[in-house]
């Protein structure tokens, strides 16, 4: 129970910060109803806990690597715990926004140690498992957030949505206490630029950088597919949701049988066929017309997951092998502000091509299209930039 306990408690922290980015969305119109409030204070609820959690990844991953990853984590959680307790039990959307903002701190604090976490708890092939299985929590988890939300607002409350995370996030904190082990930061270093800065001085982390953005633009194509699902098909939050099923159980089987074979495949071929399988799966799902149905884009939805996948661990494997282990929580805070800004880049670009089309059939083909030459670009960089031996330099 010990050994994978830490696994569970990893698993529990990535889950909880990854499902609040996302289930909150199909909860704004009631959220709105009950403080009668106007479109903007409603944006605010949403961009408020994205915004804080990209400001503060590197900061978070500094202070991880001086105090200790384990140290960082528990205060992470314990932060994120009060803040949704108080977001639950808001009596206004003014301290709703303040609180997801809290949300947000803890929030960073989790998302730059449980990676490092993982490397100081596993080795060899027990590492290539936990890091299968964290990338499939990882992926499940962005795509039953809206289910989730759907589910809590529709037949509890949107408060729900928060006090949910309350006793996952105790259950959480009780397994880092009891399974993990306390490794010391590195103390008396500040803000950690200088080392922030050799790592762009190497090579394969730069290619991962480029990957993380590029991929996380790739995939900014499902709020697109939502729009279409629920604006065009007049699904419902749930429905939509759960159309993307499909999606999300492909990518928890993928990533878990690839966690066992990362110690004989090299991250970057990996890496490389994850964003083929990304961009083919974009490319699929192109072709739409007015009669089409949530059925229509299934198999590209199953070949995207399949791609994310294989994509997610072997990037993790790849960001262990090139970076030096004192640097890990720096690192992986670069690495996840790379990915929210390829997220951001990626709505507004494609939001874009979208607008672009005669009307919503049309866009969402072109955005698809567009998603598939980025992940196929974005494989080309994987295969011939990461180099397989650490610490090249440029």
């Amino acid at each position: 129970m010990r050994k994978w306990g830490a696994l569970t408690a990893i698993s529990l922290g990535s889950l909880l910060f990854l499902i609040d980015t996302t289930a909150v969305t199909v909860a704004l119109p009631d959220i709105g109803r009950s403080f009668e409030a106007s479109l903007t204070p409603l944006q605010w609820v949403l961009n408020i806990y994205t915004a804080v959690l990209a400001a503060l990844m590197l900061v978070a991953g500094s202070v991880a690597d001086r105090y200790g990853h384990r140290a960082i984590y528990l205060a992470g959680l314990t932060v994120f715990t009060a803040a949704s307790l108080v977001c639950g039990l808001t009596p206004g959307i003014a301290v709703l926004i303040a609180a997801r903002g809290v949300q947000g701190v803890g929030g960073a604090a989790v998302a730059v140690t449980t990676f490092a976490l993982i490397g100081s708890s596993y080795a060899g092939r027990d590492r290539g498992i936990a890091m299968g299985i964290w990338g499939a929590v990882n992926g499940l988890a962005a795509a039953a957030g809206p289910i989730a939300g759907g589910l809590l607002t529709q037949y509890i409350s949107w408060r729900a949505i928060f006090i949910v995370n309350v006793p996952l996030a105790l259950l959480a904190i009780a397994l880092t206490v009891r399974s993990i082990t306390v490794v010391p930061g590195v103390r008396g270093k500040r803000f950690d630029m200088a080392g922030l800065v050799s790592l762009f001085r190497i090579a394969s982390f730069n290619a991962l950088m480029v990957c993380g953005v590029i991929s996380a633009s790739v995939f900014a194509c499902l709020v697109f597919t939502s729009v279409w699902l629920q604006g065009t098909l007049k699904l419902g939050p749930v429905d939509a949701g759960l159309a993307l099923v499909p999606l999300a159980l492909s990518t928890f089987v993928t990533s878990t049988l690839v966690g066992r074979r990362l110690q004989h495949i090299p991250p970057r071929v990996l890496i490389g066929i994850g964003l083929l399988l990304g961009g083919a799966g974009c490319a699929l799902q192109a072709g739409l017309d007015a009669g089409s149905t949530a059925l229509s884009i299934l198999c590209g939805l199953i070949v995207t997951g399949v791609g994310v996948g294989v994509l997610m661990p072997a990037m993790g494997t790849a960001l262990f092998a090139t970076v030096p282990p004192q640097r890990f929580g720096v690192a992986v805070g670069a690495s996840t502000t790379a990915r929210q800004l390829g997220q951001t880049l990626g709505v507004a670009v494609l939001g874009v091509v979208f607008q672009s089309g005669v009307d919503a059939v049309d866009g969402l083909n072109r955005v698809y299209l567009v998603a598939a030459g980025l992940g196929f670009a974005a494989a080309a960089t994987g295969f011939l930039l990461i180099r397989e031996n650490v610490g090249t330099t440029v």
